[in-house]
């Protein structure tokens, strides 16, 4: 599958690590979980979020000084890629709790919102419309163009040229999966399992 440069992604070598960044988040679940069983703000800030930020930065830390003998490299998960993700997922995750669950700045989550209500249908959502918007065509010219071929090459990729246009689809992407995600939230429309 891979026939760049001989290395696997999804070999043993990175299955281990990605198991220990699964049971690293499962870790910080848990401390997050307990916390809510904290009588008061001030206890949540003084204990966990402390605790969460200062395991953030020792994970950073201990990834950037094994970085020297053990590079950090996403393509194979490395142990220190993995380290240096979930220090700073943990450090970012602490800093947002205490803007919106201790300091009550709010009313910007709502976009995300959108999203966190119904993750796994956005998830599906976000599938499917790209199976559609690449399957579906209609006539264009001499042939036919499929609706990502349409707003990527006809509408997009003029204006903001090859690259920008590509981050303009993504974003217009987004935009729409949020606009139905959106409308479902607004309604109190909740999909489990």
């Amino acid at each position: 599958m891979y026939k760049d440069n001989g290395i696997d992604p999804e070999g043993l070598l990175s299955t281990i690590p990605s198991i220990a960044h699964v049971l690293l988040g499962f870790c910080v679940g848990r401390m997050m979980l307990d916390s809510n069983r904290a009588e008061s703000r001030e206890a949540l800030l003084n204990s966990h979020l402390i605790k969460l930020f200062l395991v953030g930065a020792i994970l950073t830390f201990a990834s950037f000084l094994l970085s020297y003998g053990c590079p950090i490299n996403k393509k194979i998960w490395s142990p220190t890629f993995v380290l240096t993700t979930c220090g700073l997922a943990s450090s970012f995750l602490a800093l947002l709790i205490w803007i919106i669950d201790v300091k009550g700045y709010k009313k910007w989550c709502t976009f995300f919102e959108a999203f966190g209500v119904n993750p796994l249908f956005m998830y599906v959502l976000g599938g499917v419309l790209s199976i559609l918007f690449g399957s579906i065509s209609f006539p264009w010219g001499d042939g036919s163009i499929s609706i990502h071929g349409f707003l990527y090459k006809i509408v997009l990729m003029p204006i903001f040229g090859e690259t920008g246009g590509s981050l303009a689809y993504a974003l217009l992407f987004v935009a729409i999966n949020w606009c139905i995600g959106y409308q479902l939230y607004k309604r109190k429309i909740y999909i489990k399992i």
